[in-house]
């Protein structure tokens, strides 16, 4: 029949009280919980060094290298779907993984992302000594493609360690790591260069960045990323992307940096490099 109004009953749902028991059971499960996951931070900071961590925005970040050695000591096992491949205007290109990370238990589902319009990945050309950023079709895709799968590793780890937003608080009451160690051996406060940084056996360089490679490969079923800094006359190696980083945007901005260096097996292995801005000069230096 048209219009016709239909009536119905709302019956009130009642909510069935928590006793005074459960209250306090669940408060009781809450603190060993937060116990529990100071103590997860605690080790797990303690197996890190400042090589692992990186800056960014003023904040500490967790690089892959020590997000491994905590999966390591925590049994955390992942898979790692087949990328997808996604076509970006301008020819650009970006990589997608999605992980799936499980810890006693507990599984998460994370993705893994990097696109070749990120300004470590540019390359460019030198000619005369002007600079000229070469197309996306220049840019090698299986580097992008390793930095996507690196960090969905990293992601996935330290979401499921709950490890995220970490401060340089956390860093130095766990790990003994300050803000000024990471990415720094000797650095300078008020015109002084403060001591007993560097490593025994340390070199120091300062000159002008001419090449910054990548390198990959694959062992013991693992994957690596490496990098080679070409400065001055010589060649440094690191296995730290915020290091190959800073030599780029050194080699982009025509600025000199000081490497931190020691002499191994395989060569100059790099303990810190940073850019010197125009002005900053060592007493004696000519230029």
């Amino acid at each position: 029949m048209e219009n016709e109004i239909m009536e119905t009953t709302c019956t009130d749902v009642v909510a069935t009280p928590i006793t005074d028991d459960t209250l306090i059971s669940l408060a009781e499960q809450a603190e060993k919980r937060i116990d529990a996951m100071t103590k997860i931070k605690r080790v797990s900071l303690k197996l890190t060094n400042r090589h692992d961590w990186t800056d960014q925005g003023g904040k500490p970040y967790l690089q892959v290298s020590g997000a491994e050695k905590i999966a390591r000591m925590f049994g955390i096992s992942w898979r790692i779907s087949e990328p997808t491949l996604e076509n970006q205007e301008g020819g650009h290109f970006g990589f997608t993984y999605k992980g799936f990370f499980s810890l006693a238990g507990a599984s998460i589902e994370v993705i893994g992302t990097r696109s070749s319009k990120d300004g470590f990945f540019k390359k460019y050309s030198y000619v005369n000594g002007d600079k000229t950023e070469l197309p996306p079709s220049e840019i090698d895709r299986g580097d992008v493609k390793k930095s996507a799968y690196t960090n969905c590793i990293g992601s996935g780890i330290t979401r499921i360690l709950g490890l995220r937003n970490m401060t340089y608080e956390d860093l130095q009451e766990f790990a003994g790591i300050s803000k000024e160690d990471i990415g720094a051996i000797d650095y300078k406060k008020k015109g002084k260069t403060d001591s007993g940084i560097a490593s025994e056996g340390s070199q120091k360089i300062t000159a002008s960045v001419s090449d910054v490679r990548k390198k990959t490969g694959e062992k013991n079923g693992k994957q690596w990323t490496s990098y080679i800094v070409k400065a001055g006359e010589g060649e440094y190696k690191t296995f730290s992307e915020s290091n190959a980083k800073i030599a780029k945007e050194a080699l982009e901005a025509g600025l000199q940096v000081e490497i931190s260096y020691t002499v191994g097996k395989f060569g100059n292995d790099i303990e810190s490099i940073k850019k010197c801005e125009p002005g900053e000069r060592e007493a004696g230096q000519e230029g």
